[in-house]
C-alpha cells in the first residue's frame, strides 16, 4: 500500500507542485528584474534549486523507489520545451533567468496589484484595480528595495474608509500591504481615495476607487452584477433554461478549465435548431451599470466538426434582440498538422468564440445562449464592459445571487 500511495498520489502531487512553483518563481524573476528589485537574483537561485529538486525526485522514482522496479518510467523530459517535440533532456533552456547589479544604498520601489510597472519612475499615476461592495476585494501594494541596505517606510491614507493591513515597517527585500474598504461607513456612490508610501527619501501616491451603489445592494441583487469592467459567468450558473423535446443542455461535472460544462445534447445528426422555435436556451440574468456594445467571449470545448459538410454554430442574444449566430467550427475546417488555430485550441484546451451584445440602459438584462448544433460544450461567458484585463483562464466569476 505504501508503494501504491507513492506511485498514485504522493509523487504526482509533489512533481506537479515542483513544476508549478518553478515556473511561478521564474516569472517572478523576470518581473522583479524589470522592476529593479534586489530580490531578483534570489528568484533566479530559487528557480535553479527547484530544477535540481525536480531532477532529484525523478531520479528517486527511477532508481530508489520500490527498489528501482519502475526504472526509466520518469525518463521523458518535461522541462525545456520550445515546440511540440519533447527536448532531449530536462533543462532550463526555455527560461531566461536574470541577475541584476544591486547597489548598496537603499532605494524604495512600489508596485501595485494589476500592473507590472513600478514607482517612482512610472509614466502614469499608479492606481489599484477598483473596489466594489459586491466582491469586497482585498487589493495589495508592495514596497520593495532596490539596494542591499534596509530602510524604513510608512503608509498613510486620506480617508478613514480605507483599511491598511499595516502602516509601516522595515524593508530589506519586499513587504506587502493589504488594502480593504470599510463598507460599513462608506456612503452610496463612487468614491476616490489615495494611499501614500514614504521611504528611503522617496514618496509614491497610489489612487484607488470604491463603488457602493444604492441599487442594487448585494442582499437585493438577482443574478450577476457588473464589476471591475466585466461580467464573468460559469456556464452552469444559469438563471433559467428552456429545453424543448429531444434537445437539451446537459451539465458535465468537472469538465473544462474552471468549473464545468454545459453540453448541447441531441441526436448526433439532428438538424440545426432554430432560436425562438426549437432551440434550447440558457438564460443568465445580470445587472449592468454600463451601456453600449460589448464584446462577449464564449469559452467552449475544443470540439471539431464531426458531421461532414456542416457548420457548427451557437446563438447569442441579449434581452429581446435578434440572436447572433456564431460559427464555432466551419464546415471546411481541417484539424491537420500546421493548422495554427487548431494547435492553439489544443494547447489552450478551449475554443474562444466572440460575439457582441448591446446594452441600451443600466439595469437588469437577460443574456441568452442558444443551442444550434449538437456536441458543443459551453464552459464560460465573459462580457467586457471596458475594464477586462488579460488572463489565461479568464477573470474570476462575477458576484451573483440566485
Amino acid at each position: 500500500m505504501h508503494d501504491a500511495y507513492f506511485h498514485l498520489i504522493l509523487f504526482p502531487v509533489k512533481a506537479c507542485a515542483l513544476v508549478n512553483e518553478l515556473y511561478v518563481t521564474a516569472g517572478k524573476n523576470a518581473l522583479y528584474a524589470s522592476q529593479g528589485r534586489s530580490t531578483a537574483g534570489m528568484m533566479a537561485d530559487r528557480t535553479e534549486e527547484l530544477f535540481i529538486a525536480d531532477t532529484t525526485l525523478m531520479g528517486y522514482y527511477n532508481r530508489v523507489y520500490a527498489g528501482g522496479r519502475w526504472n526509466h518510467f520518469m525518463d521523458q523530459a518535461h522541462l525545456g520545451y520550445l515546440n511540440w517535440a519533447d527536448p532531449p533532456e530536462n533543462s532550463l533552456r526555455a527560461i531566461k533567468l536574470s541577475r541584476i547589479a544591486v547597489p548598496e544604498a537603499a532605494s524604495m520601489g512600489v508596485s501595485v496589484e494589476g500592473s507590472d510597472k513600478s514607482w517612482p519612475g512610472g509614466e502614469e499615476i499608479p492606481a489599484l484595480p477598483p473596489f466594489d461592495v459586491f466582491n469586497r476585494q482585498e487589493r495589495f501594494i508592495e514596497v520593495f528595495n532596490k539596494g542591499t541596505n534596509s530602510f524604513q517606510y510608512s503608509v498613510t491614507s486620506d480617508n478613514q474608509w480605507i483599511i491598511l493591513s499595516k502602516t509601516g515597517g522595515t524593508v530589506s527585500g519586499e513587504d506587502r500591504i493589504g488594502i480593504q474598504i470599510d463598507w460599513t461607513i462608506l456612503t452610496y456612490g463612487r468614491h476616490k481615495g489615495f494611499v501614500t508610501v514614504q521611504g528611503a527619501g522617496s514618496e509614491v501616491t497610489i489612487a484607488l476607487s470604491a463603488f457602493n451603489p444604492a441599487v442594487p445592494q448585494p442582499g437585493t441583487l438577482k443574478g450577476f452584477v457588473e464589476a471591475d469592467g466585466y461580467i464573468s459567468i460559469e456556464a452552469e450558473h444559469y438563471t433559467t433554461f428552456h429545453n424543448p423535446d429531444m434537445r437539451y443542455w446537459e451539465r458535465i461535472e468537472g469538465y473544462g478549465r474552471t468549473l464545468s460544462g454545459m453540453r448541447a445534447t441531441a441526436e448526433t445528426d439532428a438538424p440545426p435548431a432554430i432560436p425562438g422555435k426549437d432551440s434550447p436556451s440558457l438564460e443568465y440574468q445580470m445587472y449592468l451599470f454600463s451601456t453600449g456594445e460589448f464584446e462577449t467571449v464564449l469559452h467552449l470545448a475544443p470540439s471539431l466538426n464531426f458531421l461532414p459538410d456542416r457548420y457548427f454554430r451557437i446563438g447569442l442574444s441579449a434581452d429581446g434582440d435578434e440572436p447572433q449566430i456564431l460559427t464555432v467550427v466551419p464546415k471546411e475546417f481541417n484539424a491537420e498538422n500546421g493548422n495554427r488555430e487548431w494547435e492553439k485550441t489544443v494547447m489552450d484546451n478551449t475554443r474562444f468564440v466572440k460575439g457582441r451584445i448591446s446594452v441600451r440602459e443600466p439595469g437588469y438584462h437577460t443574456l441568452k445562449i442558444w443551442m444550434i448544433d449538437p456536441g458543443i460544450v459551453l464552459e464560460k461567458i465573459i462580457i467586457d464592459t471596458g475594464g477586462l484585463r488579460p488572463s489565461y483562464l479568464g477573470p474570476p466569476e462575477s458576484f451573483f445571487r440566485q
